[in-house]
């Protein structure tokens, strides 16, 4: 008996969960778009410089004004993700304007979950990506809907992707249209279509 406890406490401490204390969990489910917003070898130009604050590596956008975070929660949003390194994280950068190609383009949905108080008898996470429920049945409540293009450029190799979305339910609405991405980037972001 006392073998199978310090094994349980053992799998408990490796998985990074403490019994009787609450944990949170971040899902995400990937696919490829069936409707593509903007498709592969479409072009996103950066008009102007881009100030990535010290300790983040993303530059959001609403409504055309550059900012660190989502300002209006329920408003679609855009941000510019870029590959940092940790020992540049503590100081601030700047994203130049230039001209990307996208890569590759998909859909995520991320939701927050929290684990019960005990880590103990089971886990269950149904996933139903075309009815949009795939964490939402043990959750429920709104989700991060985003688009992801996935950019390359050979002077800023570290620019990763330009993301757009809305936080909602997954049953009322899509990812954001291409009208609403342009309206988040404003003046900010150039998208021409490719092919």
């Amino acid at each position: 008996m006392k073998n199978i406890r310090l094994t349980g406490v053992f799998l408990a401490g490796l998985l990074g969960f403490t019994p009787g204390v609450g944990s949170a969990l971040t899902a995400a489910v990937s696919f490829h778009t069936s409707t593509t917003q903007v498709p592969v070898g479409s072009t996103i130009t950066i008009n102007e410089a881009l100030s990535i604050a010290p300790n983040k590596a993303k530059v959001f956008m609403q409504r055309g004004v550059v900012s660190d975070r989502v300002t209006h929660t329920y408003e679609p949003y855009c941000y510019v993700a870029v590959k940092r390194p940790r020992s540049e994280m503590g100081s601030a950068d700047t994203i130049q304007p230039e001209s990307f190609t996208v890569e590759k383009e998909y859909r995520r949905m991320e939701q927050m979950a929290h684990l019960p108080r005990l880590f103990a008898s089971s886990l269950s996470i149904g996933i139903s990506v075309g009815g949009g429920t795939w964490l939402a049945r043990n959750e429920g409540g709104p989700q991060n809907l985003n688009y992801y293009m996935s950019l390359s450029s050979e002077a800023q190799p570290s620019i990763m992707h330009l993301v757009c979305g809305v936080f909602a339910e997954p049953r009322e609405r899509g990812i954001p249209s291409l009208d609403e991405i342009r309206k988040a980037v404003g003046s900010l972001i150039t998208i021409d279509l490719g092919q």
